[in-house]
């Protein structure tokens, strides 16, 4: 028997909803992941940029989803310049990034 899943976090969890948020929090950390990394920050410096503690950052970049929700990772990424702006037109639902003053 192969199991097939479209979402890694299908496989722990039958609620889709749930599935959905775990994954979208995965793809926030990496972002934020990228982020520091290509900005060669330490997590002192991502923790002072993010409003974090450095432990919290270590937490971020071990992929410790269970320690962040969106709201926080959200914000991560607001106070490291981004910001995503939903926007729904002729029944289709779109997504942009724009950059932010920081």
């Amino acid at each position: 028997m192969t199991l097939e899943y479209t979402n890694i976090f299908d496989a722990i969890t039958e609620d889709k909803a749930e599935a959905s948020e775990l994954q979208t929090r995965s793809d926030l950390m990496i972002a934020i992941r990228d982020i520091i990394d290509a900005n060669k920050w330490s997590q002192e410096v991502a923790a002072e940029r993010m409003g974090l503690t450095q432990p919290r950052v270590s937490d971020l970049k071990s992929g410790r989803i269970e320690k962040f929700s969106i709201d926080k990772l959200m914000t991560c990424l607001y106070r490291v310049g981004f910001r995503f702006k939903p926007s729904y037109v002729d029944n289709k639902l779109t997504m942009t990034v724009e950059s932010v003053a920081v």
